[in-house]
């Protein structure tokens, strides 16, 4: 038996331009530089460049530039560098090109700080650095940057300045003045500036790492103007050791085993030392005893793999091991029995159990490996293995899927034991025959059917591959079904209408009803006991009894359930005179039949009836509303028709009818001597009305007059009755003042003639002294106001006309006209 381990060694090595074996270092593009340090194109050294990189106004330029600016010298076009197994790529000249560093950055252009970032993540053993300094040597610190977020300091490097510094990589290439045009100037030609390697070893633990980035971090030094450009960077790829091995075990009494390495990968050369005695250093070890070894392998750059094994001795003799049966049931027995060939062997034992013999009897109780040992002559321990499969036992559990059934339905048996189609299944149903599988296409399901109701124990026994299982039962029972049915006390029924249902089935006092009243709600009563239902709609009742595990199902019953009627009126009046016919609306719902009952004795059928009331009374109507002759709604109204007697409009008056009276005597005295009324309203044939109940009236002209008085009680009933003649005639003497005050104090004011009211066709005219006319009229409405012409005339004696009417003999005299 062996195992493996690998000891990796942390190592870092930084040198000058040193090489570490004979690697091949490949260019590493890298993303980061902060400067253009090299001229490469045009004649503007400014122009083509961002920085100056020493205290002197120096750049890099290359052999192109100078060759077009009459200078020699310069750094090669491609920006490749090649020494020996190492290649450096610059980055382009037309960009920047370099890290330029420098104390905290205190020199312009420069940073403190830097990191070039690869531009693909790989996993590298060693790298290098292009590099070099100015204004004097300087340190800085390096720290490698893994994807999976881990740092690695690998120490400081010393970089040397450009002007004669050993041991270097490449030289003679010359400065420049950075101006904007020639003459340029050149120095340190033909052995400076320099550039130089800095290799550095990845950690051996992190050399299957993916490098992200390389830190640079500047070291402050005696010199704060010294300055670090670093210009390219080269690595070599990793790949990881791995080795595979030969072992051969010594032969018991001998020292002949050996152990053959062969190693892959890693960075040569590689060098191997085993833990012999003496110390073997190839990938071989030879003449080995048994025991434990172990091998350091260690590659170039100093990392170590650690290769561990074991050797066992052989013995020339065997055993083999062998079990009769090789598979048994649970409880039985197996021999076992040993047998040597090549040698002399003895002292058998078997485990588990540390049984001795080469014979022996076992009883497992589960699959069991036994390992017979031996020795041979040389008391090295030889051994052989055998196997005894104890098959399983099988299961013959089973589950009943309704513990109890309902007679006449089946159950079903469902086989969870798992023994599969090539068992043996023996059922015993216990009084109906158990069939399947493969009910509902499960070759485990199972079902019987039982005739009679009753307990009843099921088993099933089991075999499979040779071996029974134990016998398992359980048992089922087999319900009697209850008997559902019901009856309806009333069925159709009015809407509202309560009714009784009532259980005439069967059924244990155990069993759930379950009611659905389709329409109906239940008042009172529970499960199968009778039941009061108050029902509002049309539905159908449906019963399940539940007995058990039975469910039976009644044979629904529809109920018919009419919308009850809703008896509805209205009088077009309840209130009338006699006689009045009232128009009665129905305004009933749900209902096709009517019977009217009208609180004088009549009675009628129709919807909508009239009818006339011939006696004054309070009347009480009733209207009975029917459905289907089933279904009736009563609607009365106590008093609702009030009937009471007509007015009777009737009247005198004083002066009578037909006898003329003068105007100045026209004033007529009305006596109403009507009866139930409670309003009046006289017409006296001049277009003139009173309200009064005995008013007394004078007309404003002559003439025959008819008055009409209309007499209405409070319900608007209203009688009339009229009279003619009255007549009115003229003053057959006319009344006229002598005097009259026009002064304002409201006595007297006018020359009031009121006999000319009843003479409309008259001519008044007044005269004063002189004989000139002050007041005239046609016609003598309103008396003369002392005014001519709108101005008061003065106090005097005036004479006035006064013309009745053609062919009358005129009126004359005097008025005295007083302030």
């Amino acid at each position: 038996m062996k195992r493996t381990f690998t000891i990796i060694l942390l190592a870092v090595l930084l040198t000058g331009t040193n090489v570490l074996f004979a690697q091949t270092y490949t260019p590493i593009p890298v993303t980061g530089f902060n400067s253009d340090i090299v001229a490469e194109a045009g004649n503007n050294a400014v122009a083509v460049t961002s920085t100056i990189i020493d205290g002197s106004n120096h750049v890099i330029y290359t052999t192109g530039f100078a060759a077009l600016n009459g200078v020699t010298g310069g750094i090669i076009n491609t920006g490749t560098i090649v020494s020996g197994t190492r290649t450096y790529q610059m980055a382009a000249y037309t960009a920047n090109n370099a890290l330029y560093m420098s104390s905290a950055g205190n020199v312009p252009n420069t940073v403190g700080t830097g990191t070039l970032t690869l531009a693909t993540p790989k996993a590298y053993s060693n790298l290098s650095l292009l590099a070099f300094g100015t204004e004097n040597n300087s340190v800085v610190t390096v720290t490698l940057n893994f994807t999976d977020g881990t740092t690695v300091n690998a120490g400081n490097i010393t970089i040397k300045d450009w002007f004669g510094g050993t041991p270097f990589l490449t030289s003679g290439f010359g400065r420049l003045t950075r101006l904007t045009a020639a003459p340029y100037t050149v120095d340190g030609l033909p052995s400076n500036p320099r550039m130089y390697a800095f290799d550095f070893l990845v950690p051996c633990a992190s050399q299957s790492k993916l490098v992200q980035s390389i830190t640079f971090n500047y070291i402050p030094g005696a010199n704060p103007s010294s300055r670090a450009l670093i210009m390219a960077v080269s690595g070599v790829g990793y790949t990881p050791l791995t080795y595979s091995q030969v072992i051969t075990n010594p032969v018991c009494g001998g020292a002949n085993g050996n152990i053959v390495l062969t190693a892959t990968g890693g960075t040569s050369p590689l060098t191997y030392s085993w833990n012999t005695n003496p110390t073997q250093t190839t990938a071989s070890a030879t003449n080995l005893v048994a025991g434990f070894y172990t091998c350091a392998i260690r590659d170039g750059n100093n990392c170590i793999t650690t290769v561990f094994d074991t050797l066992v001795l052989k013995s020339l003799a065997s055993i083999t091991a062998v079990a009769n049966p090789t598979m048994i049931c649970s409880g039985s027995a197996s021999a076992l029995s040993a047998t040597a060939t090549g040698g002399t062997v003895s002292g058998y034992a078997w485990n588990p159990g540390n049984i001795s013999g080469a014979n022996t009897s076992v009883t497992p109780t589960a699959n069991t490996q036994y390992i017979v040992t031996a020795k041979d002559a040389f008391s090295c321990v030889i051994a052989d293995t055998v196997d005894v499969t104890v098959k399983p036992t099988p299961s013959a559990a089973f589950d009943i899927r309704q513990p109890a059934v309902c007679l006449g339905f089946a159950d079903t048996l469902m086989y969870t034991g798992g023994a599969g189609p090539t068992a043996t299944y023996a059922w015993d149903g216990g009084g109906a025959p158990v069939q399947g599988g493969g009910v509902g296409g499960n070759p485990d399901w199972y079902w019987l059917n039982y005739t009679a109701a009753g307990t009843y124990t099921v088993s099933l026994q089991v075999t499979q591959n040779g071996c029974a299982s134990p016998l398992v039962t359980h048992q089922i029972t087999v319900q009697a079904p209850p008997v559902a049915s019901f009856s309806v006390s009333k069925n159709p029924v009015c809407t509202g209408e309560i009714v009784t249902v009532t259980f005439t089935g069967t059924a244990s006092n155990a069993a759930i009803a379950q009611w659905n009243w389709g329409g109906g709600s239940p008042q009172s009563g529970t499960g199968l006991n009778p039941r009061l239902v108050k029902y509002l709609s049309s539905g159908t009742i449906s019963l399940t009894v539940t007995d058990g595990v039975c469910v039976r199902t009644a044979t629904p019953v529809a109920m018919d359930v009419i919308t009850r009627p809703s008896a509805k009126f209205t009088p077009d009046i309840i209130t009338g005179c006699t006689p009045v016919t009232v128009n009665f609306t129905n305004q009933s719902t749900f209902a096709d039949s009517y019977k009217w009952f009208l609180g004088d004795g009549g009675t009628a059928t129709s919807k909508n009836i009239s009818h006339t009331y011939s006696d004054d009374g309070t009347y009480t109507v009733t209207l009975i509303a029917g459905s289907q002759q089933l279904c009736f709604d009563t609607l009365t109204k106590t008093g609702l028709i009030n009937v009471i007697p007509p007015p009777v409009a009737s009247f005198t008056a004083q002066p009578g009818e037909n006898i003329p009276i003068e105007y100045k005597n026209a004033t007529f005295n009305f006596t109403n001597t009507s009866q139930h009324a409670t309003t009046y309203e006289w017409e006296f044939g001049d277009g003139i009305t009173s309200s009064e109940i005995n008013p007394v009236y004078k007309w404003e002209l002559p003439g025959d007059y008819r008055v009409t008085l209309y007499a209405r009680n409070d319900i608007g009933c209203m009688d009339s009755t009229s009279r003619a003649w009255y007549k009115i005639i003229p003053d057959l003497v006319l009344d006229i003042p002598n005097a009259f005050s026009p002064n304002g104090d409201g006595i007297n004011d006018r020359w009031n003639l009121d006999g000319l009211k009843a003479r409309p066709a008259c001519q008044v005219e007044v005269f004063n002294r002189w004989g000139q006319t002050v007041y005239k009229s046609n016609g003598y409405t309103i008396g003369w106001d002392g005014l001519r012409q709108g101005k008061p005339v003065s106090e005097g004696t005036y004479y006035y006309v006064i013309k009745t009417a053609p062919g009358e003999k005129p009126y004359t005299g005097w008025v005295v006209l007083l302030r």
